[in-house]
């Protein structure tokens, strides 16, 4: 005889507002412009300037990069130690868990992995210009974008729209590399209707119109629907990203507001143990 599954036990609270999507973390901006130059650039620039502030006021000018430089070492010691907070950490969920879907009610009740369909969809771009973001067109490109992801965030409900994480090619070249944004949606009827919709379709019809003008910005985009029981995923000391990253909207049963319920749950059980076990398929 088959046993009741257990519930999930969640890991995260739900929030009163949609969190934004971790696409717009807090380090995109800076990590954007320290990838448009390269190692010897940057080091360049350093010495440059350290050369004019030399030519100002003499030795001096090497204290705030010594002081800067000692400031650093004895933080990163401090932090090895156990001296001081290691913020490294900060986000971190210690041990085992997984994403699973919620109710309606943000409960895991069920206990039933991998227990609804997940459309990812890969969409990148890249910009083959020696003045990388300041090339031609892409201020215009990377503010559709941009604007795409904030309507996404603003009417995920309407498109089935669960989150987005943004990566860095760190592979293939030293600088101005490819930019990859991981999205994940309910069904592909609604990614779907999202393309149609005016979000999308302004910045699409702006590509066509202008593609040929500004054939040094590459984009490209891939879709894998995966059907329930046919996905799993495990994270281990991790910060909340991937698909642990995503919003799911629900009703609070007490007090009839709507919340929005994270997906972490505890995987240290059988139930979410291994890989067989995570799709639902029992477990090993």
């Amino acid at each position: 005889m088959l046993s009741t599954p257990k519930p999930f036990t969640s890991l995260l609270p739900s929030t009163t507002h949609r969190p934004r999507s971790a696409f717009f973390g807090p380090a995109a901006s800076l990590t954007l412009i320290r990838d448009q130059l390269t190692l010897p650039t940057w080091l360049s620039i350093g010495a440059l300037l350290q050369g004019l502030l030399f030519l100002v006021i003499g030795r001096l000018a090497l204290a705030p990069a010594f002081l800067y430089l000692c400031y650093n070492a004895l933080k990163t010691y401090a932090m090895a130690t156990g001296w001081i907070k290691n913020t490294y950490m900060d986000g971190v969920v210690k041990g085992k868990y997984s994403a699973q879907f919620p109710d309606e009610t943000g409960d895991f009740k069920d206990g039933k992995p991998s227990s609804q369909d997940v459309v990812v969809l890969l969409i990148g771009m890249r910009v083959n210009h020696p003045l990388g973001i300041l090339a031609p067109g892409l201020k215009d490109f990377g503010g559709f974008f941009q604007d795409m992801t904030k309507d996404l965030d603003k009417h995920g409900e309407e498109f089935g729209y669960l989150g987005m994480t943004s990566w860095i090619n760190t592979s293939q070249r030293e600088t101005k590399s490819e930019l990859l944004n991981v999205a994940y949606f309910r069904s592909t009827e609604g990614l779907h209707k999202f393309a149609m919709s005016e979000y999308h379709m302004t910045g699409w019809n702006w590509w066509n119109k202008h593609t040929k003008q500004y054939p040094h910005l590459s984009i490209y985009h891939e879709i894998y629907h995966a059907p329930a029981g046919h996905w799993e995923n495990i994270y281990v000391n991790s910060h909340i990203s991937n698909f642990a990253s995503t919003a799911h909207k629900m009703v609070d049963q007490e007090t009839g507001e709507e919340k929005w319920a994270s997906p972490v749950v505890d995987a240290s059980k059988a139930s979410l143990r291994s890989m067989k076990a995570r799709m639902g398929r029992g477990e090993d």
